[in-house]
């Protein structure tokens, strides 16, 4: 989620809502929104610090500390909270008459961009609408139509070539075709695919003995588990979620204690595009607490996740480190890349220790290790891009905005040739870090360049 979400009129009658207000505390007044029952269960503070352009901790300070008294900062949340002005104990400036004569004559630019004062306060909600709308639409298309159905056909025909003991390894094969596709060409051609593979285990399972049944169920498990994946990268929650849960469903049934863990693991990861960080850490220590014995490099990555959460929620290096230290020694100890997370290898680790860094407030030591381990000849061009936009993060923690801004418009570049929402959703965040630096060629560069991609 991008900005904050539309409400209907009736959500401002709330009592929590009016005594907030009544109190003249923002703060407040943002925790009673997140907290509401509309929203059917509460919006993460990290969720709505994201919003607000702040981070999970400096909200946390807002709604418990003493109302905040600058007024521009109060208009800039009303507008993003979409406050009703006769609510507030302050005034809009749009409710000045001069004002809005003024924005009323003032002409479009030529690149089709709101006027400057209302384009930063608008952006959130132009992104909301506008990005989510147009920008996602030609990948996330999740019904069974024909393409996916013509992958269904092709992968029940294949299966019926192979005998009971090995059509769970020619599943495995399609799965490891799949998500090479998916590395080169991006979700929008491995959904299809992926959907077929699931339709066609399902079939082919019913069907089966049941000690070939389990053996099909535990591929099952992992083509679900990747659809997670492929839904998380074109930004779509509520199916990725879907598709994790199957994961764990067949893996229970097919008695593959191992992949129940790694998905709490992805579930974990998948927090972090909402900044969710005590999420983050729970699912990740749970990853490693429950009746399995993890790979040893599913349990590194389990260890520095835990290490990014400490990072997002206390900046506790000490804890960090050590989380980091025996997770790097997990991956030594692991010679033979196979099986779950065979892909966790130290290029890959290099740049989630780049991720820790920056969250823990060290910025130099972050990008030291993007330029050791981020290369486009080690990832893919999406997880290249994808890094490149976290990457422009450091930079703009290190107050390098430039450099933050020109990084920005090639990882966007990426992130539109390889469908990737999730990039997409850490360029439009790096915008929102950039406002300070509003006025400066770049980052209007790469500004112009993030609307015109929503259009």
């Amino acid at each position: 989620m991008f900005g904050a979400p539309e409400v209907p009129g009736w959500f401002w009658d709330s009592s929590q809502l009016r005594q907030a207000l009544a109190s003249r505390h923002m703060g407040k007044v943002v925790r009673a929104f997140r907290t509401h029952p509309y929203h059917g269960r509460p919006i993460s503070q990290s969720v709505a610090a994201g919003w607000l352009y702040l981070t999970q901790s400096q909200l946390s300070r807002i709604e418990n500390g003493p109302p905040v008294q600058d007024l521009d900062r109060l208009i800039q949340w009303a507008h993003t909270l979409r406050i009703p002005a006769d609510l507030l104990w302050f005034s809009l400036p749009d409710e000045d008459t001069s004002e809005d004569e003024t924005e009323a004559t003032t002409p479009a630019s030529p690149a089709g961009l709101l006027p400057e004062d209302d384009e930063w306060r608008s952006m959130t909600e132009l992104l909301r609408r506008t990005f989510l709308k147009r920008g996602l639409a030609a990948v996330t298309l999740p019904a069974l139509g024909l393409d996916e159905l013509k992958h269904i056909a092709a992968a029940l025909s294949d299966a019926r070539r192979y005998a009971d003991h090995e059509v769970a390894t020619h599943f495995q094969r399609q799965l490891a075709d799949c998500a090479a596709n998916d590395r080169t060409r991006g979700p929008k051609q491995s959904i299809p695919i992926a959907l077929g593979l699931v339709a066609a285990i399902e079939k082919t399972a019913g069907d089966a003995k049941p000690a070939i049944r389990r053996s099909l169920l535990r591929v099952g498990a992992q083509v679900a588990e990747f659809l997670g994946w492929l839904y998380r990268d074109i930004a779509m929650p509520e199916l990725a979620g879907y598709w994790r849960d199957r994961a764990v469903e067949w893996a229970q049934a097919a008695g593959d204690f191992p992949m129940q863990g790694y998905v709490l693991l992805k579930k974990s990861q998948a927090a972090w595009d909402e900044r969710d960080a005590l999420r983050m850490l729970t699912l990740a220590e749970a990853s490693q607490e429950g009746p399995w014995s993890l790979p040893p490099r599913v349990r590194a990555e389990a260890l520095q996740q835990e290490a990014r959460g400490h990072a997002m929620l206390d900046g506790d290096l000490s804890v960090i480190e050590s989380k980091l230290e025996d997770a790097r020694e997990l991956l030594d100890q692991d010679k033979e890349a196979s099986g779950i997370a065979a892909h966790y290898d130290k290029a890959l680790f290099g740049l989630q220790v780049a991720i820790c860094y920056n969250e823990a407030g060290q910025p130099d030591r972050a990008l030291g290790l993007y330029e050791e381990w981020l290369s486009p000849r080690t990832f893919s061009r999406r997880d290249y891009g994808y890094f490149l936009s976290l990457k422009s993060e450091a930079l703009v923690s290190a107050r390098a905005p430039d450099d933050a801004a020109d990084t920005g418009l090639e990882a966007l570049a990426l992130a539109r040739e390889t469908c990737s929402a999730r990039t997409h959703q850490e360029v439009l965040r790096l915008v929102g870090r950039l406002r300070p630096w509003k006025n400066r060629e770049s980052v209007r560069e790469l500004r112009e360049a993030v609307l015109h991609s929503t259009g």
